[in-house]
C-alpha cells in the first residue's frame, strides 16, 4: 500500500488542531500526517491541587513529565501513569495543536477511523552534539514528543540531529550519547513510537549517508527516514534518473529502514542547496521516483515538505498513479484478434 501526506497542517486547514488537521487531510484524500512539534513552551508546577488523579486525566493542561522528590530531596522523573502525590512538580507543555491529553485521544480516535496514520517530527532546532545546555534540552524536548507521539498511536518521532562543529567526528559521537539516552528513556516508558533520524542535505549539518549508518551501528532501537531531497543536495545535484531512484529504495530495504520518504523540490545556488520549493519549480524532479516506486510491492510512505504541502501530495500521488497505469500498460498483453 501507499500512503501519501505532508509534513505539517494543511495549508487549507481552518482549524490549527491535531483533530482539525487530521481530518482535513483525510478531506484531501491524503491518508498520512506528519505533525510538527513546534511553537511548544513548558513551565513547572506544583500538583497539590491535582492529588489522586493522573496527569492524563487532567483538563487543560498537557503534563509531560511528573517529578516527585526521593529521599535525598532531588526530584527525579515517575512517569504519566503515576497517581499525583501532594509534594509533585508537574511539566506542562503549551502547544498550540492540543491542549490536553483528551484533545490528543480524540484525534488518535479519529485519525484511526479515517485509516489516517501519524508520524511526529520534534522541533528543527534541537542539537544533539554543541552546546552543553543545547543538548539538554534537545534530549529533553525529544522525549516529551516521543511522550505525544505515544499518546498519538504515531508511527515514528523523528528528529533531526544538528549542527556539526569543526570537530566532526567528536559531535559524531556524542550525538550517539544523546540518541542512546533519549532511546533508553523512551524503552523504559514503555513508548510505542520507532525513534528515527532524518538525513541532512547541508555539509554543515550532521546527517550525511555515512553518518547515520554509524549512528544506528551505535545505538540500538533507532532507525532512519529518508528525505529524498536531501539526498539530492548532499549528491550535489544526483539522483535524477529511475534506477538511481530504485537504488535508493533497494538500499533502505536492504538496510531495513522504514520506507518512509520525505519530498520536495530544491534550488541550488553555487552548487548548494538554496531553498526548499515546490516540486514543479525545483531542479529535482518527481517523474523518475514515481516510476521507480512503481517497480516495488511495499508499504510505502511519500510526505511532501514543500511550500505548497498537499497542493504538492496531491501533485506526486497523481504522478505516481501514472506510472502505476503506465506500468499495467506494459504488462498487460493484447487480446489476440
Amino acid at each position: 500500500m501507499y500512503r501519501f501526506g505532508i509534513a505539517g497542517i494543511p495549508l487549507g486547514s481552518k482549524g490549527r488542531t491535531v483533530k482539525d488537521a487530521v481530518e482535513n487531510t483525510f478531506q484531501l484524500g491524503l491518508n498520512y500526517l506528519e505533525i510538527q512539534l513546534f511553537r511548544i513552551s513548558t513551565q513547572e508546577r506544583e500538583m497539590r491541587d491535582f492529588v489522586g488523579l493522573k496527569p492524563k486525566e487532567l483538563d487543560e493542561m498537557l503534563l509531560v513529565d511528573l517529578l516527585r522528590s526521593d529521599e535525598d530531596g532531588k526530584y527525579k522523573s515517575v512517569g504519566l501513569n503515576t497517581v499525583i502525590e501532594e509534594d509533585d512538580v508537574g511539566t506542562e507543555l503549551f502547544w498550540s495543536m492540543a491542549r490536553d491529553y483528551k484533545e490528543i485521544n480524540l484525534a488518535r480516535d479519529v485519525a484511526k477511523e479515517l485509516d489516517v496514520k501519524i508520524s511526529l517530527h520534534t522541533p528543527y532546532y534541537v542539537d544533539f552534539s554543541n552546546e552543553e545546555r543545547m543538548i539538554v534540552d534537545s534530549i529533553q524536548h525529544t522525549i516529551w514528543g516521543g511522550v505525544i507521539a505515544d499518546a498519538l498511536d504515531s508511527e515514528y518521532l523523528i528528529t533531526h540531529l544538528g549542527l556539526a562543529s569543526a570537530q566532526r567526528k567528536k559531535s559524531l559521537t556524542t550525538t550517539a550519547s544523546s540518541l542512546k539516552q533519549i532511546s533508553d528513556k523512551m524503552n523504559s516508558l514503555r513508548l510505542k513510537p520507532k525513534l528515527c533520524v532524518e538525513n541532512s542535505g547541508k555539509n554543515e549539518v550532521l546527517g550525511s549517508d555515512e553518518e547515520i549508518d554509524f549512528l544506528l551501528g551505535k545505538v540500538k532501537n533507532i532507525s532512519a527516514i529518508t528525505n529524498v531531497s536531501h539526498i539530492y543536495s548532499s549528491r550535489k545535484n544526483s539522483p535524477t534518473e529511475q534506477e538511481e531512484f530504485a537504488d535508493i529504495i533497494k538500499e533502505t530495504k536492504k538496510k531495513k529502514r522504514p520506507l518512509y520518504f520525505e519530498f520536495s523540490g530544491v534550488e541550488f545556488l553555487d552548487q548548494n542547496e538554496y531553498r526548499i520549493t515546490p516540486i514543479k519549480k525545483g531542479n529535482l524532479k518527481f517523474e523518475p521516483f514515481a516510476d521507480a516506486l512503481a517497480d516495488f510491492d511495499d508499504e510505502i510512505t511519500l510526505i511532501s515538505f514543500s511550500p505548497l504541502l498537499e497542493h504538492d501530495a496531491l501533485y506526486m500521488k497523481v504522478i505516481f498513479e501514472r506510472s502505476i497505469l503506465k506500468k499495467i500498460g506494459k504488462t498487460v498483453k493484447p487480446i489476440p484478434q
